[in-house]
């Protein structure tokens, strides 16, 4: 079937649903040895470090996805939820690109992170003046961080990295290649903001919501249709951060017949996302059952 008999947002989470069967190729991969794929067999070369945890983020970003998917065939206010869930698929397809694109040693750091973050956990304060909570598990953090956890130990240490989400984009690019970079980057374009925004529960965030997409008369059937466009934004951005991934992973370890398949499935993507909203028919206001 042609993508404009298909309503468009429909054409997406059939692009979507293709997107994560080289997930699954490059996740098999990276934890379960070598696979071929049109004749060509692929073997992951990464540093231990960097395959153990760049998998496990692209693996959580994958189930994000797939609730997406669902997520796509909701109608009116239950929309608003798939920002946060977007927003995490984006950041853990960034993230996974980033340390799979760094040295070991950088993947390796960020596994370190994993102890520690657990530890700070039950050892944090938050609050201001009388309205604060403190929690301790450890009678002297202090001696802790310098015995066990000496790389976060000092100011603007606890991090697992001091790249901002820019700079991390900017890493990729430099290290994985101009085409991984430009998927992640059109995600964070997409996103990024706005999610913070709705997120975060701002006025402007709010007002978006209600108020993107529509035009004329503000209808409870105008407003559906409204949240139609937004996921259909949302599921561009994830699609683009996918393909950012997938871009890095199969580029970096030079898997030529992969990475051909993913410039497919963008240029589809690319191909979607530019054709006028009146070259697909209208999606049901209702929701899926």
């Amino acid at each position: 079937m042609d993508i404009e008999e298909l309503p468009l947002i429909d054409a997406l989470r059939g692009l979507a649903m293709l997107q994560q069967e080289f997930l699954r190729l490059a996740l098999y991969v990276a934890s379960q040895g070598p696979a071929t794929f049109e004749g060509e067999r692929l073997v992951c070369s990464l540093g231990d470090s960097q395959r153990r945890i760049s998998t496990s983020l692209a693996m959580g970003a994958g189930q994000s996805l797939e609730t997406l998917l669902r997520m796509a065939k909701l109608r009116g206010i239950p929309v608003r939820d798939a920002y946060p869930v977007a927003r995490s698929a984006f950041e853990s397809f960034l993230n996974a690109s980033y340390l799979l694109a760094e040295s070991d040693e950088v993947a390796s750091r960020a596994i370190r992170y994993i102890d520690y973050a657990a530890w700070k956990h039950f050892n944090r304060k938050r609050g201001r003046g009388e309205f604060a909570l403190e929690i301790r598990s450890d009678a002297d953090q202090q001696a802790t961080l310098e015995e066990k956890f000496p790389e976060f130990s000092g100011k603007g240490k606890g991090r697992w990295t001091n790249h901002d989400v820019p700079s991390r984009i900017k890493m990729v690019g430099e290290l994985a290649g101009r085409r991984a970079a430009s998927r992640l980057l059109a995600a964070d374009f997409l996103l990024y903001s706005l999610s913070s925004e709705i997120i975060h529960g701002s006025p402007f965030g709010v007002s978006y919501f209600f108020s993107a997409h529509q035009t004329g008369e503000k209808t409870t059937d105008g407003f559906r249709a409204a949240t139609i466009c937004q996921l259909e934004e949302i599921l561009i951005g994830v699609i683009h951060a996918g393909c950012g991934y997938l871009s890095a992973f199969f580029g970096l370890q030079d898997m030529q017949a992969p990475l051909k398949a993913e410039e497919k499935i963008f240029n589809r993507l690319f191909e979607l996302s530019t054709k006028p909203s009146d070259a697909f028919p209208p999606a049901s206001l209702c929701p899926a059952g």
